[in-house]
């Protein structure tokens, strides 16, 4: 009897561990199931919605990246507010001030006249750019032609350098203009809603192309499956040498407003697939620069920096015997003013100029003094010396 029990008794226990080990099993393959079906779902939904909404965000960052540049470049380094940039939009009455208009775009001038003096430099006239140019002293025959002539208004590189630069103002065209761009209404009419947020780009100007990256927080949600998805991060690499680009032009006009006899469009300037042109007299006396990079394209076309130039006056070269006597009712000419001295001078823009002497000669000197002004003009601006008659 009791063996009897004993056998009843192990049948249960072994029934009892089966009916365990079965229902394990049947619960594990249930939720096994669910849980591969619940990853089949998330990939076929991020292979069906949000691949295209990546791709569609990241070509829009990318275009936004390659317009700023090229942008920039046809502004003479500058993007304005009203085109997502750092720059105060102008008046159409600022031009000649602060732009000169090319090809429907204000271009800003990167080179201006000397507006104060570093001594031994005066930007006033008479007395610019030194009082005995192009000699050391009014004693000096050595001739020299670096000095003061100009200033540099490029836009720093990046935003280590001041204010508004490059780096600066390609960001924040990509940030003001990212959510324009990204017009998701293609997606909308197929049930998603997307909620995208303000944009925060950094870009890195490296030596051969720009590293752009950008947090753009986009949240897609799909009402019908009440599933969301977030997207944040994009980068893109933009393959143009920018940074070579602007040291090169900074080099040229670092040498255009440093040596009066440099001429800024020369052959000689050219470099591998950069060369310069200049387009004369766009605005009144004002020049345009264009630097084009044959090597580095934006939508299939070479790169260009296009800046202005605004007109500087020319340079008369120190007339030494400027301390003249005659007799009096003596009759000055030309001659006797100037001597075996040929008028000569220099000009920052590679401007034509004329030379004058006021009051005109022959002249009587019936008067104890007469003071002769010598004129080079450059078409509205010029520089002159005093030449002074005593009578004996």
């Amino acid at each position: 009897m009791n063996k009897l029990k004993s056998q009843v008794t192990m049948l249960m226990i072994v029934g009892l561990v089966v009916l365990i080990i079965v229902s394990l099993v049947i619960y594990l393959s249930k939720y096994a199931v669910k849980k591969q079906g619940q990853q089949n779902i998330k990939r076929s939904q991020e292979a069906f919605d949000t691949q295209p909404i990546k791709e569609f965000v990241a070509k829009c960052f990318d275009k936004l990246a390659k317009d700023a540049i090229a942008l920039l470049g046809k502004q003479g380094g500058y993007i304005y507010a009203s085109q997502g940039g750092t720059i105060v939009d102008y008046s159409e009455t600022d031009e000649g001030l602060f732009f000169v208009k090319y090809n429907g775009h204000n271009v800003a001038y990167n080179i201006l006249p000397p507006k104060f003096d570093i001594p031994p430099y005066s930007s006033n006239i008479p007395d610019y750019p030194w009082g005995t140019f192009p000699y050391a002293t009014a004693a000096s025959n050595e001739e020299t032609f670096e000095g003061f002539f100009g200033v540099n208004n490029m836009p720093p590189l990046e935003w280590t350098g001041g204010p508004n630069s490059i780096q600066t103002q390609i960001e924040t065209f990509i940030d003001k203009n990212m959510i324009s761009c990204a017009n998701f209404g293609l997606f909308e009419e197929q049930g998603f809603e997307v909620v995208i947020s303000a944009s925060n780009t950094s870009v890195v100007i490296g030596i051969n192309g720009l590293s752009v990256k950008s947090r753009i927080p986009i949240r897609l949600i799909n009402p019908t499956k009440n599933e969301v998805t977030e997207l944040n991060d994009f980068s893109t690499i933009v393959d143009v040498g920018l940074m070579d680009m602007y040291l090169f032009i900074k080099n040229l006009v670092d040498k255009d407003v440093q040596d009066i006899k440099f001429n800024i469009s020369d052959i000689k300037n050219y470099k591998d697939f950069v060369s310069v042109k200049l387009v004369k007299n766009v605005f009144s006396n004002d020049d345009l620069v264009i630097v084009t990079d044959e090597d580095g394209s934006i939508y299939g076309k070479p790169f260009e920096y296009v800046f202005a130039r605004r007109n500087r006056a020319p340079a008369l070269y120190y007339i030494k015997n400027n301390l003249l006597e005659f007799p009096h009712l003596h009759g000055i000419t030309q001659e006797d003013l100037l001597g075996s001295y040929t008028l000569k001078a220099e000009d920052p823009d590679e401007d034509e100029y004329t030379f004058k002497i006021t009051p005109a000669l022959p002249r009587v000197l019936n008067v104890p003094q007469i003071k002769f002004k010598v004129e080079v003009d450059d078409v509205g601006l010029w520089d002159y010396q005093i030449v002074t008659v005593n009578r004996k």
